[in-house]
């Protein structure tokens, strides 16, 4: 989508949401076993890592409502999205079997279903009634959380038969449109209120209300899995926070941290990303195959914790700087590739 130049922060956005998602999956595939879970590292690692999704379906939530594309290109865009992510899964046979959906998938799903979405955004008319819609969207999730399937990986991507292949995409898969939707609504209920003078971020008492709120659960939270030696956060087995399945309080944590690094992107005018964020597809697909080729690295080197750090952070730089040369020769991305298909 071409994004006008006001808001060039978004492009910022979701290109620091691309990187700190290569950041994530390198730091998993190159994490020594002698790592403490419970370790300051790890929950910097993990908190960082664990709002690339919130933050890149939030900001794809955005641009969906500021598109003006028609039905037909959604529907070809939609296509390439699942297709794309076949190909992702096919170049990480490590993390995915050929046909687990994704966050490529919910992508997709996100745009078929964009009428039912656009239209439930233009039924509210305040930000009142829209922190109601997302309240009431987390009650619902912590109420069928059962619904989401266990925590185990193996559960989430692999696929029996067609009606199991639904049930991952909806529901128990890796990225489900339920609740991922959430994010996605809350990017378009932005989107829907951009204030005049190029601010994409609403800075008023109810954006600072939201994130006191959720900075409150998570140190309350905090205490009490300290309190009771508990696990605060993890991906799989977090006591408070969880992300496979994602719940209530993922959901809350998720929403607030999308919303103070938009706040500072945004207010600090932070355009580092931007080159990034203009072809974050084309970097998220392409960073699957050296991660794969290079995947046994950790093991043959027997890296410490430290040699595993640096090669996460020279990993995820060298995408940076790979998006600036993307942007040089804009006929070799997957998102020129795109333009041409949905041309009209």
């Amino acid at each position: 989508m071409a994004l006008n130049t006001r808001f060039r922060e978004i492009d910022s956005l979701r290109g620091l949401a691309v990187l700190l998602m290569v950041m994530v999956h390198a730091a998993a595939t190159w994490n020594p076993s002698n790592t403490s879970q419970t370790s300051l590292l790890a929950y910097l690692v993990g908190g960082l890592g664990g709002l690339a999704a919130p933050l890149f379906v939030t900001i794809f939530g955005w641009g969906m409502y500021k598109s003006k594309s028609p039905r037909k290109s959604i529907l070809t865009k939609a296509a390439v999205l699942l297709i794309l992510q076949y190909v992702v899964n096919l170049c990480s046979p490590h993390l995915y079997e050929p046909y687990s959906p994704g966050i490529l998938s919910l992508f997709a799903m996100l745009l078929i279903a964009k009428p039912a979405i656009m239209k439930s955004i233009e039924s509210i008319n305040n930000m009142l009634v829209f922190n109601g819609l997302v309240i009431g969207m987390f009650i619902i999730n912590s109420s069928f959380i059962e619904f989401q399937g266990s925590s185990n990986w193996d559960s989430r991507i692999v696929v029996n038969n067609f009606l199991h292949l639904i049930n991952l995409i909806l529901f128990t898969g890796t990225y489900p449109v339920f609740p991922w939707i959430t994010f996605c609504v809350v990017g378009a209920f932005l989107g829907r209120f951009v204030m005049e003078g190029g601010k994409t971020l609403p800075r008023n008492n109810t954006t600072l209300s939201m994130i006191v709120l959720g900075i409150s659960y998570c140190l309350v939270t905090l205490y009490l899995a300290i309190r009771n030696s508990e696990i605060w956060a993890h991906p799989s087995t977090g006591d408070y926070l969880n992300f496979f399945p994602a719940n209530f309080g993922f959901m809350i944590a998720a929403i607030t941290g999308v919303l103070i690094l938009w706040l500072i992107v945004q207010e600090l005018n932070i355009l580092l990303f931007e080159q990034a964020g203009k072809v974050s597809l084309t970097v998220y697909v392409v960073h699957f195959i050296p991660l794969t080729y290079l995947s046994n690295l950790e093991d043959e080197r027997n890296w410490t914790i430290m040699e595993a750090s640096q090669a996460v952070v020279l990993f995820t730089t060298t995408w940076l700087i790979f998006a600036y040369f993307c942007n040089r020769y804009q006929w070799l991305t997957i998102e020129y590739l795109i333009g041409k298909l949905t041309a009209r």
